[in-house]
């Protein structure tokens, strides 16, 4: 097969301009466009981050730009609007705002920031209308306050006959860390009553004949307008359910069409999409979509992509440097919860800890709420899902159940675990991944688990007033999670029962183990008698029997040497570890 070049990766470029003047690869999500324009004027619409946002933003824009007339074809030629398009193509005055730069430069109140970010762009926007605008009119704009020359500018050009139409980008992003860092009540003086960020929303609602806003939680727009009156709330409807991210069929034609560029030679599209499923797929953001329509996040699968056509083999780590760093965000939660009431991080932590260990959650999803509310368990789990963290995934029993989404999601909650449990000595990590090595190659089990043991007696701290066997599942988990070559389920369905842990072989990228585990937790308070201990042994024991005794197991495991292993725990102390055989 010919070598191609003619195809470029568009990973990290969020320019629209560039991506189709430039050659770069673009997966068309211009038909949303329409859709949002049969809908409202003003909507609002939240995804988690890495997901294509300012990039959507950006194409937005340049559509509707009364600017970029003369450039329609070359930027949307052969595009389904470009083939379809609307009345109010290139017809605004458009206002692009990106929120994440006001909290940058010099030392300064808030207000004063966001002033002055705003009156740098309003000054742009003057330039690149020069022909809107007299020369003096510009000049007289200049000197005037921020709200004056906004009020200016916006009016001159209604009154031509020119609407404006405003884009906000991470329109939480200031507010979020404002929070993060001083607490709610200085979050409140500017979402509340006379605050300056309320005052601008009330301005830019009178102003604009259309806003789109977008950012990672609803919880900055609730507080913005007592109760979510400044726009449509899109983001749980089932027609944008994959406005942004790959849907299954737009990942595989990704692979299809990059199939013989640079060195990615080799390989089936249809089986390499299939592979990356786990990893990559499996967002889910309306209920009507349950089941019938998931997500890929698209920086995920433009990162796997990359590595295919420079190397001709996937990346050695699965897991993008940029969202495995990226999970502070579970920081950023557990943060608004802990300012929102909750006074000790130890309050919330054990939801990440019940996620490790059960693998799915259910509750009822919230659409909006103050960062007041925070602190309710409905509104912090919904957080969860906001920031990408839980997908729904199913309804049963009249209850709407969500789950981490993939296995870089859940990268993400083991990192977070690792570095939330506080240990008295320093971790030994090349000695603790010599300990897993040995586990799975050379089936030396033992030491692994009692280090695995030992290690948790040693977290700080011990929590009360919590299930300790969550707590230690979640630990196990987080644990047995960084086992690069084990897909560490938790509550593995087996023989009509669920297994605390199955670590059989991650057979697509790293799937070379010797060894496989059926692992039953088993854990006794620390006052237990030996009668109890005994008897939650026996009970074990004849789990892991019944587990290993599904007809699938041997696939699963095929290839390897099976173990069952006990790992009892009386209070936070190994109790017993063992090998059970399969048979008494």
């Amino acid at each position: 097969m010919a070598m191609r070049t003619d195809l470029k990766i568009p990973y990290g470029v969020s320019d629209f301009k560039t991506i189709r003047t430039e050659g770069l690869y673009y997966v068309d999500k211009t038909e949303y466009l329409a859709k949002m324009e049969e809908r409202d004027r003003f909507v609002f619409f939240v995804r988690p981050r890495r997901f294509g946002k300012s990039l959507f933003l950006d194409m937005l824009r340049l559509y509707y730009d009364r600017n970029e007339r003369e450039n329609f074809e070359k930027l949307f030629g052969g595009l389904w609007i470009g083939a379809h398009p609307t009345p109010n193509r290139n017809r605004y005055l458009m206002l692009k705002l990106d929120f994440s730069e006001v909290g940058k430069g010099a030392e300064a109140p808030l207000d004063q920031k966001f002033d002055l970010y705003l009156s740098t762009v309003l000054d742009l926007l003057l330039a690149a209308n020069a022909d809107l605008f007299s020369t003096e009119f510009v000049a007289d704009c200049k000197k005037q306050p921020v709200g004056a020359k906004f009020d200016l500018i916006v009016k001159s050009a209604k009154a031509k006959g020119v609407p404006a139409y405003l884009v906000i980008d991470e329109y939480d992003n200031f507010t979020n860390e404002l929070i993060r860092s001083t607490g709610n009540e200085p979050y409140k003086s500017i979402t509340h009553g006379t605050g300056f960020y309320r005052r601008w929303f009330k301005v830019f609602k009178s102003s604009f004949d259309r806003i789109f806003m977008t950012g990672v939680s609803p919880v900055t727009m609730d507080d913005l307008t007592s109760g979510f009156n400044i726009a449509a709330n899109i983001s749980q409807d089932a027609a944008f359910n994959s406005m942004l991210g790959f849907s299954e069929a737009e990942t595989l034609q990704i692979y299809r069409d990059f199939k013989g560029v640079g060195e990615f030679q080799e390989g089936d599209p249809e089986a390499i999409a299939r592979g990356i499923k786990p990893w990559y797929d499996g967002y889910c953001f309306a209920k009507a979509k349950v089941g019938k329509e998931s997500v890929f996040n698209s920086d995920m699968v433009l990162y796997h992509l990359k590595s295919l056509v420079a190397e001709g083999v996937p990346p050695e780590n699965m897991v993008d440097v940029n969202i495995s760093t990226d999970y502070d965000k579970l920081e950023t939660i557990v943060d608004l919860q802990r300012q929102a009431g909750a006074q000790n991080a130890e309050d919330v932590s054990p939801l990440t800890e019940e996620l490790a260990a059960k693998g799915e959650i259910a509750f009822d999803l919230v659409p909006s709420f103050p960062a007041d509310a925070i602190i309710k368990p409905e509104n912090f789990r919904s957080l969860f899902h906001y920031y990408g963290i839980l997908s729904m995934s199913e309804r049963k029993k009249g209850m709407s159940y969500f789950r981490v989404p993939n296995h870089c999601v859940r990268q993400q909650i083991f990192n977070y675990l690792r570095d939330s449990y506080r240990r008295v000595r320093m971790p030994d990590w090349i000695g603790w991944s010599n300990l897993a090595s040995a586990m799975a190659y050379d089936g030396a089990w033992e030491p692994f688990f009692r280090r695995l043991a030992e290690d948790l007696a040693t977290t700080m701290p011990i929590r009360g007033g919590i299930d300790r066997e969550i707590r230690i599942q979640g630990y196990m988990q987080a644990e047995f999670g960084h086992l690069k070559f084990y897909r560490a389920k938790p509550e593995m369905e087996l023989a009509q029962g669920f297994c605390d842990f199955c670590l059989f072989p991650e057979r697509v990228y790293y799937g070379d183990a010797k060894h496989s585990y059926i692992v039953e937790l088993k854990h006794s308070a620390a006052d237990a008698s030996d009668a109890e201990l005994a008897a939650k042994a026996e009970e074990g024991i004849a789990k892991l029997r019944q587990y290993a005794s599904d007809p699938f197991v041997p696939d699963l495991a095929k290839g390897t040497t099976l173990h069952l292993i006990l790992f009892q725990f009386k209070g936070f102390d190994l109790y017993r570890l063992e090998e059970i055989p399969l048979h008494k």
